[in-house]
């Protein structure tokens, strides 16, 4: 082999099936050769070519870099949450190497035009690569297709009307099943996937006007409000139209073993066009936590019960459950400060983005789950179900260089205020949690943009990546 750009050598390399020690050659930003250690104490030195940098991983694990598929930007429009900057940044410190960025900002994406627009502006100010979802809603069926042929990586609905929020939800919200069915049917023609923010706004309204007027200061009221029989219905309801109409239907940021039984019984019954997503949140915090952040914890779907949490590390181990996103939802502290008073007036969301590695990592550490199921679900999986597989997601030759070096013996606490979100003081979510397994060091397409939590790539390196349509 020629001089290469790069040398990754002697770590632990895991993929989804296997976990080897080797050293990986990189050059313009692809994976070239993979040179694996044949007997002990040995990691392929004399297989090794000339490069012009080596970085020794040695005593480290290598992982695909994290595809985030759960990413609110919040720019263009709600520069004050978030930009492409500050969100990349923070993505790039969790070692996330790409994102899939949901389209509800100002104005939302809702056409080839609005798509292309963010597609420009963050090709400009992005650290680390991107997809853009477009918005499937009841005013613009008609502008599906041509979101799809603009590059679209899926398309995202929320099953609620959002009124008081019409610019950045206008375009994006399906309240009617006929709407539904027919953006079903429409972007199945696509090969592209649905998501779906599933929720059943009367039986979340049912639930509410039964909460006691007299303590809306109790931050669990929220989910007793939001009830998980709202996500149990939606879901069932969007499997039964994804299975009529064939489209791609994943359902995100499922909370619970509850919400999770009727996607288990779909998939079992050979539906696997549909899938299901979760967030470490869901995962690795019960509704306890709630108790000290009061509306910092506010999420939605909310984070549930013990008893539901472990339901849904079931749905983990059987496949069920496919994707983690981190559902990275920054605000200002103005929007979630009036919950103290009262739950219901906190908006839902959180900066996630950074802390979903090493979170998970610290599960691989507590035996919930091992490193090749890890990299399945934040990162193969994700590229397979979006159309970025074999490019993005996996360890092989011709992939992308999208590396993270993890220590999975060092420790840290996560510090909020040390976090790359432009909201640092609302990022409160895993503040204070004990980490076991920490990303060091993190490449985009053979390109060091993050090293021992210091950020050291350059806004303009991310870029957009399109998928492949299965249409």
């Amino acid at each position: 082999m020629k001089r290469v750009d790069l040398i990754i050598k002697g770590g632990t390399i895991v993929r989804s099936t296997e976990t080897f020690a080797a050293s990986i050659a990189v050059q313009d930003g692809k994976i070239v050769g993979i040179m694996q250690a044949v007997r002990p104490a040995h990691d392929g030195d004399d297989l090794l070519p000339e490069a012009n940098r080596v970085i020794n991983a040695a005593g480290k694990v290598v992982l695909a870099g994290v595809i985030d598929p759960h990413v609110h930007v919040r720019e263009p429009g709600y520069v004050e949450r978030e930009d492409w900057v500050t969100c990349t940044m923070a993505a790039a410190a969790g070692g996330v190497t790409t994102i899939l960025d949901m389209p509800n900002n100002i104005p939302a994406v809702t056409s080839a035009a609005t798509l292309l627009a963010k597609r420009r502006l963050a090709e400009e100010k992005a650290l680390v690569d991107f997809a853009l979802f477009g918005g499937a809603g009841e005013t613009n069926l008609a502008q599906l297709i041509e979101q799809a042929e603009a590059g679209a990586v899926a398309f995202k609905s929320f099953l609620w009307p959002y009124p008081d929020r019409p610019d950045e939800f206008g375009g994006i919200s399906i309240a009617n099943d006929d709407a539904l069915l027919e953006a079903c049917e429409t972007i199945a023609k696509t090969g592209l996937v649905l998501d779906v923010h599933a929720q059943n706004k009367a039986i979340v309204d049912h639930y509410t006007r039964k909460l006691p007027d007299q303590d809306l200061s109790n931050s669990l009221l929220h989910g007793r409000a939001k009830h998980i029989l709202a996500e149990v219905e939606a879901n069932a309801r969007t499997i039964l139209f994804a299975k009529e109409t064939g489209v791609r239907l994943n359902i995100a940021h499922i909370s619970g073993g509850s919400a999770a039984a009727v996607l288990r019984e779909a998939r079992q019954a050979g539906h696997t066009h549909i899938t299901g997503e979760t967030c470490p949140r869901y995962l690795m915090l019960t509704e306890e936590r709630l108790r000290e952040i009061g509306p910092y914890g506010r999420v939605n779907p909310p984070i549930r019960s013990q008893e539901e949490q472990d339901r849904l590390w079931e749905c983990i181990w059987d496949g069920t459950v496919t994707t983690l996103g981190s559902d990275h939802t920054p605000h200002i502290p103005e929007h979630k400060e009036k919950g103290w008073q009262n739950i219901l007036l906190a908006q839902d969301g959180c900066p996630a983005i950074q802390e979903s590695l090493p979170v998970m990592l610290t599960a691989v550490h507590q035996g919930k789950l091992d490193l090749q199921t890890l990299t399945r679900l934040m990162s193969e999986n994700v590229a397979r179900l979006y159309g970025l597989y074999p490019r993005k997601g996996v360890i092989q030759v011709g992939a992308d260089a999208d590396l993270v070096i993890v220590d999975m013996a060092q420790e840290m606490t996560v510090d909020r205020r040390r976090g790359y979100t432009k909201q640092k003081d609302v990022a409160r979510l895993f503040d204070g949690f004990h980490a076991v397994g920490v990303p060091v060091l993190t490449i985009v397409r053979g390109v060091v943009v993050m090293r021992d939590g210091e950020i050291v790539g350059q806004p303009g390196h991310g870029q957009c990546i399109s998928p492949v349509r299965n249409a």
